[in-house]
């Protein structure tokens, strides 16, 4: 019999087939007069019909009545229920479902959820706490965060971890959300074109959906070599990791105060795998691990039998088991540790004031301020602290250990690559005297 997880997150409902994952459809909706369209189709056209939109019916899930010329749209929760008929039907569900669901819901909304859900062709068994899973499979003993990035907001939840791992609290950064980040791009990128091109892609709302279609790319491919050459009609606009950087401080900002205002001083914040994407998402914290992305399905697959119901009456879970303190291995940068300044590479020490970039070719290892035809990673800096970011599909050691998440170097962290001998080392360099 098959097992999964469905995660509620209005970035995109996600389901897991055991630890693999099957779909991933986002929490916008499309609501016409005669027809209703969620997901994915709908934020494809989301900017040609802002009349139409509703991206809040995840977050604001009630029986709040809409004003909709549609019969199936009277409240939010139709809408809610629309998308996980939709889920339904574009994937074949496990026979068996643990819903992972998010801290800042309320009583009514998972009582709402689960009404919801035992409409659906959902097979729901579980019910648990999603942060609360992460961090019981993930954490050492101790109080740690967990930081998701939501559609309109950050959620940050406290976890206190010994022999389980317990929700303490869960709070919300209103307006540091996916749609929020994206906005704030999307201006750089209307600014791109406006200055270089004398085009404006928001005075077109054909002009403005792709814009919004194609940011992804544009911003991953800034992320792997320091810019991105943004193409829409025809036209060409530069923009920078660094404009990308200083357009997400404001949000990241609002974030870090919330994270410093909850953590500990040993704590370590555990973020979701949507973090990557975000241009200064690896900075969130001085002691951070970025999650993989099918972590909470992981933690729900070694503790089925915790979460599981024997009977159809299902209970929020938000204390699980926590893993073993000796097979809990966290790969965190210490607050302790001096942040790197410089890459030193043979007789030489690389200032990161851009972006450098590092590759290999016959065996050698290399570090250049252009990007090469096939970069292994990108070493940028932000707020004072050196970020690498491996590209997909690239094995890169650091300290010997091979990662693919980014992470903030210190002082002594060594880069390299299998089977070459040469290594990048991460250095501190102070200054004396006036």
């Amino acid at each position: 019999m098959g097992q999964g997880v469905l995660e509620i997150n209005d970035c995109g409902l996600r389901v897991f087939d055991g630890t693999d994952e099957v779909l991933e459809s986002p929490g916008v909706a499309i609501v016409e007069p005669h027809n209703i369209v969620v997901g994915t189709a709908a934020l494809m056209r989301a900017r040609s019909h802002p009349t139409q939109v509703n991206n809040q019916f995840w977050r604001r899930l009630s029986l709040e009545s809409l004003k909709s010329a549609n019969a199936r749209c009277r409240h939010h929760a139709d809408l809610a229920y629309c998308h996980l008929q939709e889920a339904a039907e574009h994937c074949d569900l496990p026979d068996e479902i643990v819903l992972a669901v998010p801290g800042n819901f309320t009583r009514e909304q998972l009582a709402l959820l689960l009404g919801i859900i035992n409409e659906s062709p959902i097979n729901a068994v579980g019910l648990v706490d999603a942060a609360t899973a992460c961090i019981g499979g993930s954490a050492p003993r101790g109080v740690h965060l967990h930081v998701e990035l939501q559609r309109h907001q950050t959620l940050v939840s406290r976890v206190a971890t010994h022999e389980q791992a317990q929700l303490d609290i869960a709070e919300t950064v209103n307006d540091t959300g996916l749609q929020n980040f994206q906005d704030a791009w999307a201006r750089v990128f209307t600014d791109a074109f406006i200055m270089q091109c004398r085009f404006d892609p928001l005075h077109s709302a054909e002009a403005e959906q792709q814009l919004y279609d194609m940011m992804p790319q544009w911003v991953s491919r800034a992320m792997r070599q320091g810019e991105a050459m943004a193409e829409l009609d025809d036209r060409t606009a530069k923009v920078s990791l660094r404009q990308l950087q200083d357009a997400s401080t404001p949000l990241l900002s609002r974030v870090r105060a919330l994270i410093d205002n909850l953590t500990d001083p040993n704590s370590v914040v555990f973020v979701s795998h949507r973090w990557a994407e975000i241009p200064g998402g690896a900075q969130l914290a001085e002691r951070i691990h970025l999650l993989p992305h099918n972590a909470v399905a992981h933690s729900v697959a070694s503790r089925w039998q915790e979460i599981h119901s024997e009977t159809g009456s299902l209970r929020l879970i938000n204390a699980v088991s926590a893993a073993p303190a000796n097979e809990v291995a966290v790969q965190v940068n210490s607050a302790a540790e001096a942040a790197a300044t410089h890459l030193l590479f043979g007789h030489r020490a690389l200032a990161a004031q851009q972006p450098l970039f590092v590759s290999w070719q016959e065996g050698r290892l290399a570090i250049t301020p252009t990007p090469p035809q096939h970069p292994a990673a990108t070493v940028t800096s932000h707020a004072g602290k050196l970020a690498l970011r491996v590209d997909a599909g690239t094995q890169l050691m650091l300290n010997g250990r091979e990662i693919a998440a980014p992470v903030n170097l210190n002082a002594g962290d060594r880069i390299g690559a299998p089977d070459i001998d040469e290594v990048i080392t991460a250095i501190s360099v102070e200054h004396y005297g006036a």
